[in-house]
This record gives C-alpha cells, sequence and structure tokens, in this order.
C-alpha cells in the first residue's frame, strides 16, 4: 500500500458507508458495505487473507479508495446493490449472463387488463411477476393463461369495439372466450378473470382443474368438440404436472428454498418455490466468482442482486446456510416488499428436507454444465456418484511411501485440482519419527504432517495407497489433528467440512472406504475408478523418484 493510500484509510470516517476500490485508471475493482467505513477498509491490509487468496490479489491493484457514507446500515446495503450493478466490478460476484431478465406485466391500471412481456419493472401502477429465465418461457404462460380465461396479450390498451366492426378477436373465437374488444365481456366479469390469472401467476392453483373441468362442459354443451378436447387435454397436463410437485410437503405454508454449489469459477444459485406446502416451480442462476468466494457468499449476492427484484417474495425464505447481514437484508426485502420477510436457516423438518433437494438440484446443474463445457471433469462426476460425496472432489490428494528396509525411508503426497495433477502442490517428507520397517507408522508420520500442514486448504477426498488397515492408520492420525486443523479458522470453508478419506488397493484395483472391511463394488472400466487410479499411479511415481534420488545421494556420501 502506497504512503499516500495509507494516510487516506488512517483518515477515513467511522460511519456506515460504502466503500469502493479503484486501480490506477480509477475503474472500480470492488464494492463493498461497513458498519465502520475506517476499520472495515483498513481490516484489508492489516492481515494476510490465507482464508481468501483473490482479496491478496486485489489488494495488489489497488491504488485508491472512495467512500460514500450514509446514514445506517440498511442505507448502505442498498446503496452497495445499486453500485454493484452501475459498476460491474472485477472482484465482485456477478450473473454469468448479464441480462435483463423478463417478467409478465399485468396492466392493471387499465379497464380491461392486458399481459406484456417486459424487461424491467416500473412504478406506472402494473402488477409484475417474474422474472422469468426466457421471454419463450414467460410467453408460454401468457399463452396458457389467455387460453383458459381470455385474458388478451397485447402492446395497446384494450378498447371495446374499436377493432374492425367490433368482432371479436380470431383468438378469442377460437378459444371460445368472450371478446372485450367486441363489447362481449363486462368490466367486472373480465376483473373477476383477471383475479384468478393472478392467483395462478402467484401459484395458487388450487381452482385451476376446476376452472378447465367448467369450460370444458361448457363448450360441450355448445357442441364445441374441439375445444373441449384441447380442454380435456389440458387438463390432463395439469393433473399430470400437480401429481409431480405435490412434493415432501405435509405444511400448508408458502416460502422459498434458496441453495447454492461451486466449482472453480462458476456457481449456481437454485430457487424452489413451496406453495400450500407443494413445490410450484424452481429456477436456477448462473454466477460468475472470484477463486474461493463461498457459496454463503454467492447466496448473498443473489439476494441483493437479483431476488429483491421478484414480483412474489413470501414471508418465508428459508436458506441452505447462514449468510453475512442476514437478518439486515430480511428487513431490507420487508421494506421492498411491503410485508415482513424472515430469513431463516433450515435446521429440522421439511424444510431441511426441500433445501437438501435444492441443494442437490444446484449441484445437479452446475455438473451438467460442467460435462457440455469441459470433458476433463466427468471423472470427477463420476467419483461423486460412486463415492456418494456431498460435491465435486476439486482437490484430490493421495499419500505413498517408499523403503528399501530401513534404508532412506520417504513418504511423498501429490495433489490434483479439477481432475489435473497440480505439482506445486506435492509434498516429499523425510520419514524421521518410524525406526525400522514399520509402514503403517510411516503412513501416520506423513498423514499427520500433511494434515498440520494449515498454510494449505485440505482436500475433499484423500487417497491412501493400500487397503483396510493403511486406511484406518491414516484415517487416525488424521483425526487426531481435526481440533487444531479442520476447525481452524483461517479456512472457514475449506475446513468446514472433514476429507473424506478412502483407501486404493491394486491387482486389481480396489476402493476400500473407512470402517469397511469389503471393497467398494464396481465396474473395472468406471471413470472414478479410472481416475483414483492415475492418481494413485502419479503418487507412486513421484515417491519412488525421491527415493531413488536419496539412494543415490548416499552411494555419493552427499546425503544429509
Amino acid at each position: 500500500m502506497t504512503h499516500l493510500l495509507t494516510e487516506k484509510v488512517g483518515r477515513l470516517p467511522t460511519k456506515p458507508g460504502v466503500y469502493l476500490f479503484k486501480d490506477e485508471n480509477q475503474n472500480v475493482l470492488y464494492v463493498g458495505k461497513a458498519k465502520n467505513l475506517k476499520s472495515r477498509v483498513a481490516s484489508y491490509f492489516s492481515s494476510r487473507h490465507l482464508d481468501r487468496p483473490w482479496v491478496a490479489v486485489m489488494i495488489s491493484l489497488i491504488d485508491d479508495v472512495e467512500t460514500i457514507v450514509v446514514n445506517n446500515e440498511l442505507e448502505a446495503l442498498i446503496l452497495e446493490s445499486t453500485l454493484i450493478s452501475e459498476h460491474q466490478p472485477k472482484f465482485n460476484i456477478k450473473l454469468t449472463d448479464d441480462k435483463a431478465y423478463p417478467f409478465i406485466k399485468l396492466t392493471l391500471n387499465e379497464p380491461f387488463p392486458r399481459f406484456q412481456i417486459v424487461r424491467s419493472r416500473a412504478k406506472d401502477g402494473a402488477k409484475y411477476f417474474g422474472p422469468y429465465l426466457s421471454a419463450w418461457s414467460a410467453r408460454l404462460t401468457c399463452e396458457f393463461l389467455r387460453r383458459l380465461y381470455g385474458v388478451h396479450i397485447s402492446n395497446r390498451s384494450i378498447r371495446p369495439l374499436d377493432s374492425a366492426r367490433g368482432k371479436p378477436c380470431l383468438n378469442c373465437q377460437l378459444e371460445g372466450n368472450s371478446c372485450p374488444l367486441a363489447g362481449e365481456i363486462s368490466e367486472e366479469t373480465y376483473g373477476f378473470q383477471v383475479q384468478k390469472v393472478i392467483r395462478f401467476l402467484l401459484g395458487k392453483r388450487a381452482t385451476l382443474s376446476r376452472d378447465i373441468e367448467t369450460r370444458m362442459a361448457d363448450a360441450a354443451e355448445k357442441h364445441r368438440f374441439e375445444l373441449a378436447a384441447k380442454l380435456r387435454d389440458q387438463l390432463r397436463a395439469v393433473r399430470q404436472n400437480a401429481t409431480n410437485q405435490d412434493v415432501i410437503g405435509s405444511t400448508r405454508e408458502d416460502f422459498d428454498v434458496i441453495a447454492a454449489a461451486k466449482a472453480n469459477l462458476t456457481a449456481v444459485v437454485t430457487l424452489m418455490s413451496v406453495r400450500s406446502g407443494a413445490l410450484n416451480g424452481q429456477r436456477s442462476f448462473n454466477f460468475n466468482i472470484v477463486a474461493d468466494q463461498t457459496t454463503g457468499e454467492v447466496i448473498r449476492q443473489f439476494l441483493l442482486n437479483f431476488y429483491q427484484n421478484f414480483q412474489s417474495v413470501p414471508a418465508l425464505v428459508a436458506l441452505a446456510e447462514p449468510i453475512d447481514d442476514q437478518q439486515l437484508i430480511a428487513d431490507w426485502l420487508a421494506e421492498i416488499h411491503g410485508h415482513k420477510v424472515e430469513l431463516r436457516i433450515a435446521k429440522r423438518g421439511e424444510k431441511i428436507d426441500f433445501t437438501a433437494l435444492a441443494k442437490k438440484n444446484a449441484q445437479a446443474k452446475l455438473e451438467s454444465g460442467m460435462m457440455n463445457e469441459e470433458l476433463g471433469m466427468m471423472p470427477l462426476i463420476a467419483l461423486k456418484e460412486l463415492l456418494n460425496l456431498p460435491a465435486l472432489p476439486l482437490r484430490i490428494e493421495a499419500v505413498d511411501i517408499s523403503n528399501l528396509g530401513t534404508s532412506e525411508a520417504v513418504g511423498a503426497t501429490v495433489c490434483f485440482i479439477n481432475g489435473q495433477p497440480e505439482k506445486s502442490e506435492y509434498r516429499r517428507y523425510k520419514i524421521k519419527t518410524v525406526e525400522g520397517q514399520n509402514d503403517f507408522a510411516m503412513i501416520a508420520e506423513v498423514t499427520a504432517r500433511r494434515f498440520a500442514d494449515t498454510s494449505r486448504p485440505l482436500p475433499d477426498l484423500f487417497v491412501v495407497d493400500g487397503g483396510p488397515e493403511q486406511l484406518a492408520t491414516a484415517f487416525k492420525a488424521a483425526e487426531q489433528l481435526a481440533t487444531s486443523n479442520w476447525q481452524s479458522s483461517q479456512m472457514p470453508e475449506a475446513r468446514s467440512q472433514k476429507p473424506r478419506f478412502i483407501a486404493l488397493a491394486k491387482k486389481p484395483d480396489r476402493i476400500f472406504l473407512p470402517g469397511k472391511k469389503k471393497p467398494l463394488a464396481v465396474s473395472r472400466g468406471h471413470k472414478g475408478l479410472l481416475q483414483l487410479a492415475r492418481i494413485r499411479d502419479e503418487t507412486h511415481r513421484y515417491v519412488i523418484g525421491f527415493h531413488r534420488h536419496r539412494q543415490r545421494k548416499k552411494s555419493l556420501n552427499t546425503i544429509n
């Protein structure tokens, strides 16, 4: 940090507000909010940020800091969201696709309300629903509701009898609806149909089947059998859809569920809408992230930059994990939507089932994208499924030892990141505490020394070369360090879950899990097994090379 920047940080106010980090060209690198601007900004320059390496990269680029003081934290939160949308800073999380998502607009400020598909909302007395993931899906919804309830889709206001000779429009004639253009329906009756449309778009669809049945019977009575057949097909589709959506719930509550999954520089947030206890719909959103930002940070950014724009936000939103400023964001959403909004961490009952389902769907969406874009990730996806892991094992490490009798015993660990060897993370170990040829004790020593190293993230998966006995030895050695390492505050996200341990035995290759004497059932050509064998063979090559190097130095009397 330059002298001028140091002085500027020292003079910052201690009030709540927003700070903007800028580079030498005055481009905004990052926008954040703070309860105490001076304390928060200074914290970036006073620690090593081992838990967030991207911060260290950002700090090297900072040339200036700008602050905006506001009255309270809530105002800071609102301003933070606005400035992120305006500047799209490099180091803030952002949607992969920054286009404006479509809304369904219902012009309630007109005598005969109509549908429009729009990309932004305005304070014009209309009601907006969405956002939808595509204009196509929004239009399909409008088309369905037009056929069922006769509410028009139009970019122009509806004026009765202003069409050519006051005839009903073609859609109303084909679909058996009374047309407002021909004066066939009163404002009151049309308004009653509009209220049904609103209930449908808010997810309250209990009367939908009954409405279709009524229209189907009316069409049959008027001998409009083709229309009756179309309505019958609609009824079957609605009933099938309703059957599929009645998952899990016995509660009659309305709430949303939000969960996220991430890998590499991509994250997916999944939003599930639960209405009257039944799963009503699901949407997933892709985000670009900077290095190792947590899924909690991704969810927070989704709430700030996107969820606030939803027309229908229920009183309860169940989150898969806690986020920063949780109560503050809840208060902000309540202010925007005009009713109390609670952000609650799901801990028990049906809500935790729903959050688990949302997280599973986010992970599936993430993996689906990876299969389309990165074929090299497919072995990791296969490995995740094979071992029933909660997420992709993006960081896999393996251990092996090598000795010739009692001569120059050594060990080594290798590291694969995103399915590829990361040689800068390889480590070699001279055995220090074991005398004689005790392979189990050597594995224990190398494993313990690896997990005592708090300067590196823990692996998602740790592979031991051997069988159940070697696995048990390594697992016990690492578990003894659990209190000091796995729960270290230096790496909060990486150490929030214990690494998974497995062993891989040779001839034939067999996978062993902790506490299991029998190997995991797996076919020989399984992509996950082949990836493990590749990692095991690389570990063996690396440790043998180190052992031979030590033997050569010993023969030349140059070893120390």
